[in-house]
């Protein structure tokens, strides 16, 4: 499973990226949401995570141009400034939800591994 981490904060990153590399799953991370959307096109992930409060281009657009090609693909944004108006945003926008910094990583991880062995599980009962 692939998974697209865009956060401009590189030491949260690189610390979420390798939490979630140890739960078995490929990780790119990127730093901004312009970054995010070409490799979103690029490559075939089976869920994003953004931050909202990107530099070039924020989490909610970013999230907007993913969603408009890719109606299906599961994402979760991550803020740490974020007011509740961008939260929902975000959420109104195709996000499962948003996480307020700090946050307990290993729940963020929980919704990651429920949503992605739902999604596996439905797609599983359509091979025919």
């Amino acid at each position: 499973m692939k998974i697209l981490l865009a956060e401009d904060d590189r030491a949260f990153g690189t610390i979420l990226r390798k939490e979630l590399e140890d739960d078995g799953y490929a990780v790119d991370l990127v730093i901004d949401g312009v970054e995010a959307v070409l490799r979103a096109i690029e490559n075939n992930y089976d869920f994003v995570i953004l931050d909202i409060k990107m530099p070039r281009l924020d989490g909610i657009n970013a999230l907007k141009i993913i969603k408009k090609l890719y109606p299906s693909l599961p994402a979760i944004t991550i803020s740490g400034n974020a007011g509740n108006g961008e939260m929902a945003d975000s959420v109104r926008v195709g996000a499962l939800r948003c996480f307020t910094k700090p946050f307990v990583i290993e729940q963020l991880k929980c919704d990651v591994r429920q949503h992605l062995s739902r999604r596996s599980t439905a797609v599983g009962n359509h091979v025919g």
